[in-house]
């Protein structure tokens, strides 16, 4: 672990390598004007500027405002980003996300300790991990939330949490929540697909804060500020 600067700490800032269609977007109040150019861009990518204004500006509208209300909830959970896939894979549309949020536990605890704790709570899954350095849990829910009347059909959601250790004098901690839903046997296989590819896309995170060392970096992924 390499010791941090006077310009701040090398967990200060991490990275992670998505693939091609995955975009970040910041949800912190601090950044509204970097998330509003980030679903403009995305809302013109979808809808280009050369399809006809009449019938495409309803469609541009209602997808802006479909994801500032999505992110309006995120921010109002404390998310502090939501990373999403915006193109299809393969023509697949993937039924997936991932939550980016800061947590603060008692300064100067073991975070040893509070993996053990966390170890402790029943989950479906649970390990210690560590991630380029730092210690963590990862654990893995699976819900169903069903409809009994019938009028909307039942959906399972699995979520993969990674909560990492941050900073163990401050009680800093990152969580790194992925979910993905599906309501059908072929959903199912493809959910559990998609947790083999969060879990290989932690392989990639890299702390990436002042001082952290740079041959650890990656060239390309998706930069997330603490």
């Amino acid at each position: 672990m390499t010791e941090p600067t006077v310009d701040g700490r090398p967990t200060d800032a991490w990275a992670l390598l998505l693939p091609p269609g995955w975009v970040r977007f910041p949800t912190g109040d601090e950044h509204l004007r970097e998330l509003d150019e980030a679903i403009e861009e995305v809302v013109a990518r979808a809808l280009p500027a050369d399809l006809p204004r009449d019938s495409a500006e309803p469609h541009r509208r209602m997808l802006g405002d479909g994801l500032r209300s999505s992110f309006s909830d995120a921010r109002a959970a404390g998310a502090g980003a939501v990373y999403l896939p915006t193109e299809p894979m393969n023509g697949v549309v993937v039924p997936a996300s991932l939550t980016e949020l800061e947590i603060v536990s008692d300064p100067g605890s073991n975070p040893l300790e509070v993996v053990a704790e966390v170890l402790s709570e029943g989950y479906e899954e649970s390990e210690l991990v560590e991630i380029d350095g730092r210690p963590g849990v990862r654990v893995v829910e699976t819900t169903l939330d069903a409809h009994p009347d019938g009028d909307l059909p039942d959906v399972s959601t699995r979520q993969v949490v990674y909560v990492l250790s941050r900073d163990q004098a401050d009680g800093e901690w990152l969580v790194l929540s992925f979910s993905t839903v599906w309501n059908s046997e072929e959903g199912e296989r493809l959910a559990e697909a998609l947790v083999f590819f969060f879990d290989a896309v932690m392989t990639t995170f890299r702390w990436a804060g002042p001082g952290a060392n740079p041959l650890n970096l990656l060239e390309q992924g998706a930069p997330a500020t603490g």
